[in-house]
Formats: C-alpha cells, structure tokens, sequence
C-alpha cells in the first residue's frame, strides 16, 4: 500500500467510525425517546449509514485501483 491510498483508507476507516458512533448514539437515545420525530431521525440515520456503506466499498475499491496504478508505472520494460 503506497502513501495515497494509505491517506484514503485512513479517511475510510475514520469517516466509517464516525458513522458507526452516530448510528449507536441514536439508537443508544432511542431508550429516552418514543415519538414519531426520534423515528424520523433514526430512519434518516439508517439511510446515511446505508449510503455510506457504498462510500466505503468505493473507496476500498479505489484504494485497489491507486495500488494496481503504482504497481504498472513501478514496472520496467
């Protein structure tokens, strides 16, 4: 893994722990909370971390494809 794809896979890592903390502090309030408004948040939180799960297969392929690149252009002919 070069220098780029390790900055990118760091963001990766660091924008999925911030999903994961959002999703389980809104569930975490959902002992607290039974109303049609804590329902509309958590759906909408669902939708983001559903959302992000393609950010991050994106990225992890992305990360694939930035290695293969370095991997060519380190090639001698």
């Amino acid at each position: 893994m070069n220098s780029h794809s390790a900055n990118i896979k760091s963001d990766i890592d660091s924008f999925q722990g911030c999903v994961q903390k959002l999703s389980g502090g809104v569930q975490s309030a959902s002992f607290l909370w039974r109303d049609a408004q804590y329902a509309s948040l958590a759906s909408g939180i669902s939708a983001i971390a559903l959302h992000s799960r393609d950010v991050l297969v994106s990225g992890d392929r992305l990360c694939d494809s930035i290695n293969a690149f370095f991997a060519i252009a380190e090639e001698e002919y």
